[in-house]
């Protein structure tokens, strides 16, 4: 059966899970999937990737699974909340927008199709309310089991940070088992006035996992956003981030780190859309390739018309471990103002031979001066995350799964 027909008898099989305003939302997000257009490799967004790849699979929507009982304050099994804190304002998104605490245009009808497809299946999902002057660190498991099945996965999370408030959030998007996985992954995350949000998402992979992932964030006046994105590239891998500067002195850095071997794929695109006056935006990612992978990164700045004093620094860098590695680097800068101050760059090479051939004479193999660089290229990015021990974890996670050289 064609995936798209799958998709529909799925929908068709759960639309009467939902009642309330998520039945109607899922009905309209659905029928602007299906009227839609399934993009292919001759849009230009994803003129280096092809999603199409994910039509011949013959998915099937799968909303049950199990967990252990690990140290994360709130656990998605497969999409569906299976442990949430008794300290926190959370639910499901059904429960959310019928209680108000979720406006429902968040869930509007998109372009992107796969946010789309992803509140058309939004049978359950996560929402986290953070309340004002209040300062959180809260660590969130979304868990993708999977039993020997081709099967359909749309995890959903909503995020929202109140008025002044101050948290971390640590969200893991861990996929294991076997069978082939389509992961339809989306974090919706708004920022009020004053707020402060420091995300940190790592993805971990089983080996046949198509994931396409969409982290949307709507920042309000003298709010600040710290992302910090680990990604490793499996048979496909894309995420995409959209920021939204939505009023004078927000501000946004983003972090990113992705690393991919084998004859996978990795494709990051990010949008950050200054909308209002002085407001400013830091972008960093670095790539590490090696064997026949290949890596994507697309970053866009847009500054509209009327957003003067737009402060805004793009830098695209990547690693080539090996011959056959391909990365394909686009950084793009769209401005409508004239008082502003906008740069990017991007570079692609290989670690340095005299570094290496100074670390080898000092009596370190050639491995051993390889990690030593590649510790110093990556704990650049790492650094940057301001809770010692989830900067710890994350420079362990990181080293063990660095891709090799020749």
């Amino acid at each position: 059966m064609k995936t798209i027909e799958q998709f529909r008898e799925d929908f068709d099989n759960t639309l009467n899970l939902s009642k309330g305003r998520i039945k109607n939302i899922r009905s309209k997000a659905f029928d602007k999937f299906i009227s839609g257009k399934f993009p292919t490799r001759k849009d230009e967004y994803w003129k280096y990737s092809d999603p199409s790849s994910i039509l011949k699979l013959d998915l099937k929507f799968n909303d049950s699974g199990s967990f252990d009982n690990e140290n994360y304050d709130i656990i998605m099994s497969n999409g569906k909340i299976v442990k949430t804190p008794t300290n926190f304002k959370t639910g499901s998104v059904a429960e959310g927008l019928d209680n108000g605490d979720i406006p429902e245009d968040l869930l509007k009808e998109e372009k992107n199709q796969f946010l789309n497809l992803n509140n058309a299946f939004a049978i359950n999902g996560c929402y986290l309310i953070l309340d004002s002057e209040v300062k959180k660190n809260v660590k969130i498991l979304n868990l993708i089991s999977n039993d020997g099945i081709n099967q359909a996965v749309y995890p959903k999370l909503i995020i929202i940070a109140k008025k002044n408030s101050d948290s971390t959030i640590f969200e893991e998007i861990r996929v294991k088992g076997t069978g082939v996985n389509f992961v339809n992954s989306v974090t919706d995350i708004i920022i009020e006035n004053g707020a402060n949000l420091e995300h940190i998402i790592l993805d971990d992979h089983a080996k046949d996992t198509y994931n396409i992932s969409n982290v949307c964030v709507k920042q309000k006046r003298d709010s600040n956003f710290i992302s910090h994105n680990f990604s490793m590239g499996k048979k496909l891998a894309r995420r995409d981030f959209n920021i939204e500067l939505l009023d004078t002195g927000a501000n946004c850095d983003l972090y990113g780190l992705y690393f991919v071997d084998g004859n996978n794929h990795i494709d990051h695109h990010t949008t950050i859309e200054h909308k209002k006056e002085h407001c400013t935006s830091n972008e960093h990612y670095k790539g590490i390739l090696s064997g026949k992978a290949v890596g994507v990164f697309n970053g866009r700045i847009h500054v509209h018309p009327g957003a003067q004093k737009t402060d805004a620094i793009q830098n695209n860098q990547n690693l080539l471990l090996t011959d056959d590695a391909i990365i394909h680097t686009k950084p793009e800068l769209e401005i409508y103002a004239d008082d502003v101050k906008c740069t990017h760059g991007a570079t692609v090479g290989q670690l340095d031979e005299k570094a290496l051939f100074y670390l080898r004479a000092r009596g370190l193999s050639h491995k051993e001066a390889q990690e030593l660089l590649m510790r110093a290229y990556v704990g650049e990015i790492i650094n940057h995350i301001s809770n010692k021990n989830i900067r710890s974890e994350m420079m362990d996670i990181v080293l063990k799964r660095l891709p090799k050289g020749d």
